[in-house]
């Protein structure tokens, strides 16, 4: 009995992780296709996504994106080469995170100023 509930506690986890991660994309990540790994006006968060997903996923064209700066997570997609797209959330490390706000502030510091 007792190794019957460990059977069904560990298929709940596995489904509570494939919920989490997979085919279909986590909240608050959107759904891309095909053409945004083409999309090079994105921004670079691809190769952070590459690196943290390429033991777990690799051989995949990475792209990120719908950067939360508050919580510093970022949605991943990745494209095998069969199409197929697998999405997770990641999170930034605090240094990574606040350089990229950083550089975040000082782009539209630029941009604004370029609008003047």
């Amino acid at each position: 009995m007792h190794k019957m509930m460990t059977s069904w506690t560990c298929l709940a986890f596995l489904a509570a992780i494939a919920f989490i991660s997979g085919d279909k994309p986590p909240f608050p990540c959107t759904r891309v296709t095909g053409p945004s790994f083409g999309n090079t006006s994105r921004p670079p968060f691809g190769p952070f996504c590459e690196e943290v997903n390429k033991m777990t996923h690799p051989n995949r064209t990475w792209i990120g994106f719908n950067l939360k700066k508050l919580q510093c997570t970022l949605c991943c997609a990745g494209k095998n080469r069969t199409g197929n797209i697998y999405y997770n959330v990641s999170k930034l490390s605090a240094h990574s995170c606040s350089n990229l706000k950083k550089n975040i502030e000082a782009t539209r510091k630029n941009v604004s100023s370029e609008m003047n």
